[in-house]
């Protein structure tokens, strides 16, 4: 199996991590990587936001003040999940760096819209080339990518909207791989 399959198979959504600062060269290394997405046109219309400090506790603020009410009410978490959900809602599992990723909003709306597809490739593609450094992440979205509070903090422009906020560091945790639909579920071939 080539390797980016393989990284691909092994991946993990990492919730907990260790209290390590990660080195600055091994966050630029995925930054290339998430770089190098494929693009409408080769027009690359997305902003990383590499934040530490009192940027991801605020961050974490809002995300916590959101999930602390939301999460003990929503019907499709068990009841004895909630606890460990809010502690992780706290700091995003201890995660002592994001990666927020942006994109360009443009009057055209098919235009936005690959935009968005865009820095959703370069999501992956930096997801991918962390756990290849040994670091792991998680793609948050949700409410807090939409907070006039987060965008606040984030000294966001007028032109520009979050696809996604990445904690990265080095994993705390080993998940098991989640199931998978099985492909044959997902899949139609025409014309074979």
């Amino acid at each position: 199996m080539g390797q980016v399959f393989d990284a691909i198979l092994k991946r993990r959504s990492i919730r907990k991590y260790k209290n390590q600062e990660v080195p600055q060269g091994k966050i630029t290394k995925v930054l290339e990587a998430a770089n190098w997405a494929p693009s409408n046109g080769n027009s690359q219309p997305w902003r990383f936001i590499v934040t530490r400090g009192e940027y991801v506790d605020k961050v974490c603020n809002v995300f916590y003040n959101w999930a602390k009410d939301y999460i003990p009410n929503a019907p499709y978490i068990p009841e004895e999940k909630v606890p460990g959900m809010l502690k992780y809602a706290e700091n995003f599992g201890g995660a002592p760096m994001h990666i927020i990723v942006t994109h360009e909003i443009f009057e055209d709306e098919i235009k936005t819209k690959e935009a968005l597809m865009a820095a959703s490739a370069a999501i992956q593609n930096l997801c991918l080339a962390a756990w290849e450094e040994g670091l792991g992440t998680v793609w948050i979205g949700g409410p807090i990518i939409y907070s006039e509070e987060t965008r606040e903090i984030l000294q966001l422009t007028e032109s520009e909207e979050i696809v996604g906020i990445i904690p990265i560091g080095y994993p705390d945790e080993d998940p098991a791989p989640p199931g998978r639909k099985d492909l044959e579920q997902k899949v139609e071939w025409l014309g074979f």
